[in-house]
């Protein structure tokens, strides 16, 4: 069966925005909580919390925190990051606040991770991105070893060092929660095969043919390492009674969002899109979830039948908006819309 999951986007305003106020920081906290209370309502599986740092429009950037508190506000739903960079971490630390996240949850946490991309995160916590795969490897690595070995576990390893690791209590699932990895090249893709559980793909503008090819890389390197491949795929999105009502509403702001990502490198240019110019609803149309029940259904299907995802994770909400009650209202639609027919995909 497919799960269904949805991001309370920890993006708060536009992109650059002054240094929010502590009045507006708390009102954003509960923004971010009554989603989350709204989808679980609406039937979503999981809800998951991405990381950011150092950007004025990201009003939440302690991703363990947050996952924490959902996980005290829900009952039901499982809680995951989409994705949480473990160089940037201790790593026991790390292992010790996800365990005690899944055992608050009674077992509800998953652990989507990835090495980053960002280099002023990177810069924020004085870590070196040159050095993220490493790290990366090496913290998953611990955080195996210290949720799964009966008491005390030493490592020695190239960046870190313990004689005596003792993570207690343990998490609640067993022998440890599920590890999702965000990965977009090959060498990435391979890792996520090797060492996660569901490989997690953020794709923009990738066609089916490059994806299929991607699928192709971390489907070999996950048999070869003994484990069942699984796919999850973010997407943007939302639901209307009309198109032009969900591109007026969405579109349109989802369409700055690609730009700014364009404007600051973080977007690589492709043959369609090689400058703002090319953006235009027509064109990013087929890249976002969005229109009717139809529509959602219609689009959500074929990357179902196409690449086999089986786990759908759905942001609803950017910098710009929409607006919080806009947002809870969307989320509920598709509660009673979408998830229904979504769920029983096969």
């Amino acid at each position: 069966m497919i799960s269904v999951g949805y991001v309370p986007d920890t993006h708060g305003g536009p992109y650059q925005q002054p240094e929010p106020d502590p009045e507006r920081s708390a009102d954003f906290a509960q923004q971010l909580l009554h989603e989350a209370e709204q989808a679980e309502r609406a039937g979503f599986d999981v809800l998951f919390v991405p990381e950011r740092h150092a950007r004025t429009e990201c009003m939440f950037p302690s991703t363990l925190t947050l996952m924490a508190a959902l996980a005290a506000r829900t009952e039901r739903v499982k809680i995951g990051s989409y994705v949480i960079m473990p160089p940037l971490y201790h790593p026991v630390h790390l292992a010790e606040q996800a365990a005690m996240i899944d055992v608050l949850s009674r077992g509800r946490l998953i652990m989507g991770v990835g090495v980053g991309y960002h280099i002023d995160y990177f810069n924020h916590f004085g870590v070196s991105i040159r050095q993220r795969e490493g790290r990366f490897e090496e913290c998953l690595d611990i955080m195996y070893k210290a949720w799964t070995t009966p008491g005390p576990v030493a490592h020695h390893g190239r960046y870190y060092d313990y004689e005596t690791i003792h993570i207690t209590p343990k998490p609640y699932q067993k022998p440890r929660p599920p590890i999702w990895i965000g990965a977009f090249g090959p060498k990435s893709i391979a890792r996520a095969g090797r060492l996660g559980d569901v490989w997690s793909m953020a794709p923009f503008f990738d066609t089916f043919d490059t994806l299929k090819s991607q699928l192709e890389i971390y489907q070999e390197a996950a048999i070869k390492a003994g484990k069942t491949p699984h796919v999850a795929l973010l997407r943007d999105g939302w639901l209307a009674s009309s198109m032009e009502e969900a591109e007026e509403t969405f579109g349109r702001l989802w369409l700055e969002e690609c730009k700014f990502y364009l404007r600051m490198g973080m977007l690589t240019p492709t043959k369609d899109f090689r400058s703002e110019a090319d953006f235009t609803l027509d064109k990013v149309r087929p890249y976002m979830v969005i229109g009717t029940k139809d529509d959602w259904l219609e689009h959500l299907s074929l990357w179902q039948k196409e690449l086999g995802v089986e786990h759908f994770v759905l942001r609803c909400r950017v910098p710009m908006g929409p607006q919080p009650e806009q947002v809870i209202e969307c989320i509920q639609r598709l509660g009673e819309e979408v998830l229904p027919t979504l769920k029983t995909l096969a």
